[in-house]
């Protein structure tokens, strides 16, 4: 059966930064923010760019400094997107979390410098549904700022309170500029990653219950990732993040 939803540990200090907001405790850094102390672990958000979707899972994770990325706005390919991502890091490698969108981003970025990579509710190679975000960009690009926000906001906080996301999250979701979505969907569909994603591990991570993903674990097998199947939906971290940490760690 389903397991019920884990409390949330947000803390009630809660700060506005760039339109979004963050828990007391995320340190600015280039590029985003940084939590904790120890070796790196970076942790790239989905398609919307913001990282307080980690917001839940971060303090589950002791003895590392995680550094939460802002996906920038530029780049219509997923390896400018991670080269840009990539100039903001500290030297060195680093283990790699990436969730949705963001494990694509993951995947992008040079061989020689993931350790390890875990994605969660990510694409495990290019099917038609990958093609089909040219479609779906094109239409965003379209539409006019307004309607665009109008349109994707409450899809957007529907979405993650199906996830687990709590009101203090829902209330400061921000959207990315609609040209910016639409560059992202357009990456998509570019794909231009190699056949193995980089790293001496990669773990495949999905929630039981999420309805985007389709797959099998031999086909994610044949991807070169190990699967790794977690209670709850799109994003198990806001929703499970117990089980997530215990994985990543």
């Amino acid at each position: 059966g389903a397991r019920p939803r884990e409390r949330t540990r947000q803390g009630p200090d809660l700060r506005a930064v760039t339109g979004a907001w963050r828990p007391a405790g995320w340190r600015p850094v280039p590029g985003g923010f940084e939590y904790g102390w120890g070796p790196t672990l970076v942790l790239i958000p989905g398609l919307r760019g913001d990282p307080s979707e980690y917001v839940a899972l971060a303090p589950r994770i002791p003895g590392r400094t995680l550094r939460l990325v802002t996906l920038p706005d530029a780049g219509r390919r997923l390896t400018d997107i991670a080269a840009a991502v990539v100039a903001d890091l500290p030297r060195g490698e680093w283990d790699v979390l990436g969730a949705s969108f963001g494990g694509l981003v993951g995947w992008a970025m040079p061989a020689d410098r993931v350790r390890t990579l875990t994605t969660i509710g990510t694409l495990p190679h290019r099917t038609p549904r990958a093609a089909r975000m040219r479609a779906y960009a094109s239409v965003v690009r379209r539409l006019p700022e307004r309607v665009y926000q109008e349109v994707y906001g409450p899809r957007a906080r529907a979405s993650l309170a199906e996830d687990g996301a709590d009101d203090t999250l829902l209330e400061h979701v921000a959207l990315p500029p609609a040209r910016v979505l639409a560059d992202r969907l357009s990456a998509i569909a570019a794909w231009g990653l190699p056949d193995r994603p980089p790293g001496t591990r990669h773990t495949w991570l999905w929630g039981a219950t999420d309805r985007f993903i389709t797959w099998s674990s031999a086909e994610v097998s044949a991807a070169g990732m190990e699967p790794v199947v977690v209670p709850g939906g799109h994003r198990p971290h806001l929703s499970h993040p117990s089980e997530v940490a215990r994985w990543v760690r």
